[in-house]
């Protein structure tokens, strides 16, 4: 493969690896992107839930709350005027996208 397949394969598997588990944790919503390297799911039916006694209302919170706590960063939906939906990259090694992921659903489960 040349490495432009080479990459398109990896960018393939790290989308469906990251819509895969987000969608595994009970109240997130991730449709599978089409272009890009990052994915927007839907944490609306995160939002007002009790999360190791912190309690987000917001995106940004829960952002907030993930980084705290589990030192993900993802970015709140508000930075681009859609409030209940967080941003995160799938721009790195596989590994590293299954430890923070896995961290998330950690902390969310």
């Amino acid at each position: 493969l040349s490495a432009v397949e080479e990459m398109k394969v990896a960018f393939d598997r790290r989308r469906l690896t990251i819509t895969k588990m987000l969608n595994e944790v009970d109240g997130i919503e991730c449709p599978v992107p089409d272009g890009a390297f990052y994915v927007y799911p839907s944490v609306k039916n995160i939002l007002g839930r009790n999360i190791r006694g912190k309690v987000p209302t917001t995106s940004a919170e829960l952002a907030d709350l993930i980084l705290d706590e589990v030192e993900v960063a993802v970015v709140p939906g508000e930075a681009f005027g859609t409030p209940g939906y967080i941003r995160l990259s799938y721009a790195l090694g596989d590994d590293d996208l299954i430890e923070g992921i896995s961290r998330i659903q950690d902390l969310l489960k």
